[in-house]
């Protein structure tokens, strides 16, 4: 298995992408963070492959003023 599919937590999740757990929660909850659940329960954990992909979208492109 590939790094970027490594499955963390939530508070893991947090620091990676330099959130607090609640705004990693709220993401999720909002569908905007895609989620595994393992055991199909209560337990969620995120691939670090969707980290990225939403840090890449929710990242703007430096504008030039000339």
């Amino acid at each position: 298995m590939e790094d970027i599919d490594r499955l963390i937590t939530a508070e893991e999740a947090g620091r990676f992408l330099g959130l607090k757990v609640a705004t990693i929660r709220r993401l999720t909850g909002r569908g905007e963070l895609p989620v595994v659940r393992p055991t199909g329960r209560r337990a969620v954990r995120y691939r670090i492959r969707d980290l990225l992909e939403l840090a890449r979208m929710r990242t703007e492109p430096l504008r030039r003023t000339s």
